[in-house]
């Protein structure tokens, strides 16, 4: 075994193992340099940049996702300043509406129209005046008739009285307009108040005189449905 054989076995890392097996040429040193898998030294030189082992993660990309966040940030911000904007407009015009409903409006006086009087015409001599037209003669209409009344009445003035005839018989007959009751009476006018009998409205009635009396006054008395009372009265005298 010559001195440039590795007394023990070099085993690589993942990533690192190289790409064609190392020969040892005769020698101390190796004619040509051994670059890993991923195309960067180890050590991380000068041309190489900052380029990671093989075995590491991979590189973060740049931070586009956050730039575009901040825009939309940005535009957000704007619309809802926008519109916060409009609403307190809006609210200041409807403020200033509901306070213009109670706001009194001051109306001027309207100007009065004074009224001038006009001379009014003087009549001339020459219009004739005009009779005065004359009062036409009205009839008084006839008063209306009492009610209740006699349509006929007929009664004796004289009764035939002799010595052998103490009594003398009288007839009356009478008929009515209107009447619904009728008395007869003896010394009254008012045959109701001091009734002899009550008879009917229309009747013939036939009643004794009493001869020792000189004279006597006979009544009848008619009553309308609503009260009112007519009378008929006559004196008999005896013979």
């Amino acid at each position: 075994m010559s001195n440039d054989q590795p007394t023990e076995r070099f085993d690589a890392q993942s990533g690192d193992a190289p790409t064609k097996r190392f020969e040892a040429q005769s020698g101390d040193t190796p004619t040509e340099r051994f670059e890993p898998a991923g195309g960067g030294t180890a050590g991380g030189g000068a041309a190489g940049g900052t380029t990671p082992p093989g075995s590491g993660k991979p590189p973060l990309p740049l931070s586009e996702p956050e730039g575009k966040s901040r825009t939309l940030l940005i535009i957000l911000t704007i619309v809802g300043g926008l519109l916060l904007i409009a609403l307190v407009i809006a609210l200041t015009l409807m403020a200033i509406r509901g306070s213009g409903d109670s706001v009194p409006v001051a109306t001027s006086p309207t100007p009065s129209v004074s009224e001038s009087e006009s001379p009014s015409p003087e009549p001339s001599e020459s219009e004739a005046e005009e009779p005065a037209p004359e009062a036409e003669p009205t009839t008084a209409p006839p008063p209306p008739a009492a009610s209740p009344s006699f349509a006929t009445f007929s009664a004796p003035e004289s009764a035939m009285c002799t010595s052998a005839n103490p009594t003398s018989q009288l007839t009356f007959s009478w008929s009515s307009a209107d009447a619904v009751r009728a008395w007869i009476g003896v010394r009254t006018t008012n045959a109701k108040a001091e009734p002899f009998e009550e008879v009917p409205t229309t009747a013939t009635y036939t009643i004794d005189y009493q001869c020792s009396n000189d004279s006597e006054v006979y009544t009848v008395t008619l009553e309308d449905s609503a009260g009112t009372l007519t009378h008929k009265s006559v004196t008999v005298t005896k013979n």
